[in-house]
């Protein structure tokens, strides 16, 4: 009887968001050259009850499946990212999962410097000498209605609906949650919580939310019908956001690496296509720096955010493109069954979420003088034109 065929991986995490990773070239020799082969081994082995189990001390399953291709012959090394996520959907980025693209492909060659090719675009990183602190490009952050995507006409609330289609969707109550949208590779809802300005920026019909720490949200509750709302054509990531405010000498957790001048936000991120809460989320810190730029809450270029798994760091520069910074953990390797057994009405049930594609304006930024769609300096007042 012929043995079920199996495929090695390492799994890796980057702040607590983890991945399996897979080469391109033993996908195809174990059979997982086909998308839809693929999308089944996703679902299968990222499940977190019934998943891959960890190689190391990790949870098991996983955010996702990170297949990668890698050309060397080129300087910097190229490596191709296909992230497939635990419901069977493609993303075009994901900040986590392409700081993780690196520190792979730094253990494969030896190099510190890449350009990981995604469907959003060409993405430059940097590896640090310890070989496991990563700073990824993430793209020029995008406000404009084409650019997240954002659609007002297909909104529930007629206030919404009759707004400038073509106006940024900043700060606007949509299912209840007061957020503003940004595309960083992916779209994003950001909400932030007991904002000193008018009231606050969280708006729940039976929630009191001015004192509430972040933790105490129920996330899953007021996150996901925003992820599914109408406004949002292709669905939106949701973050919750809450600055951190210090007190040196207190002695409290939050004042171990006080400097005084680095705005502090901690997240909470319900990811789309993992259809839940995530320990972290890259393009989603990236997101809550950009649209606390644009809002006028901090004027800094450089961000922290403290998501449950660790700590990131984003810089938002008035041009070019934003860039995400943080540890990189690989946890083991394994092989898996390239063909799990799935039953087929779970994968026939799965709701996929919708890919977008990459998009201008989230590409590389390497250049974005030679973009006309690119999305303006992200703390820009000028509404005249939103993009």
């Amino acid at each position: 009887m012929t043995e079920p065929m199996s495929v090695p991986f390492r799994k890796y995490h980057g702040t607590g968001n983890d991945f399996l990773v897979v080469d391109e070239t033993d996908a195809e020799r174990s059979g997982l050259s086909e998308f839809a082969d693929r999308r089944t081994f996703a679902i299968a082995h990222c499940d977190r009850e019934t998943g891959a189990a960890s190689p190391g001390e990790g949870r098991r399953g996983a955010d996702g499946v990170l297949f990668l291709g890698i050309e060397d012959a080129v300087d910097p090394t190229r490596v191709t990212m296909s992230l497939v996520q635990p419901d069977g959907s493609t993303a075009a980025m994901c900040g986590n999962g392409a700081r993780v693209v690196a520190a792979w492909a730094r253990d494969r060659t030896g190099e510190s410097e890449f350009v990981i090719e995604t469907p959003a675009g060409d993405r430059r990183a940097t590896v640090d000498a310890n070989g496991r602190d990563v700073t990824i490009e993430m793209g020029i952050p995008r406000f404009d209605p084409d650019g997240v995507p954002v659609d007002r006409s297909r909104a529930a609330d007629p206030a919404v609906r009759d707004d400038d289609p073509d106006a940024p969707l900043l700060e606007t109550e949509i299912e209840g949650l007061t957020v503003s949208a940004v595309n960083t590779g992916v779209p994003h809802a950001v909400a932030f919580l007991d904002d000193d300005r008018d009231g606050g920026n969280l708006a729940l019909d039976d929630v009191d939310l001015d004192d509430v720490d972040i933790d105490d949200v129920d996330l899953e509750a007021v996150a996901e019908p925003v992820r599914h709302a109408d406004v949002f054509p292709e669905g939106a990531n949701v973050n919750l956001a809450q600055r951190v405010e210090y007190v040196p000498g207190d002695g409290s957790a939050d004042d171990r690496e006080f400097d005084g001048l680095v705005p502090t936000y901690r997240q909470r991120t319900f990811e789309r296509g993992v259809e839940g809460e995530t320990r972290s989320c890259g393009t989603g810190a990236v997101a809550i720096a950009a649209v606390a730029r644009r809002t006028g809450r901090v004027d800094a270029e450089t961000v922290r955010s403290r998501p449950p798994g660790g700590e990131l760091e984003i810089t938002v520069p008035e041009e070019g493109p934003a860039t995400l910074s943080g540890p990189v953990v690989e946890e083991g390797t394994g092989e898996l069954r390239s063909r799990p057994d799935v039953d087929p009405d779970r994968v026939a049930d799965a709701a996929p979420a919708v890919d977008p594609g990459g998009k201008p304006g989230i590409d590389s930024g390497v250049d974005p003088s030679v973009d006309s769609d690119a999305g303006p300096s992200v703390d820009s007042e000028e509404e005249s034109d939103p993009r």
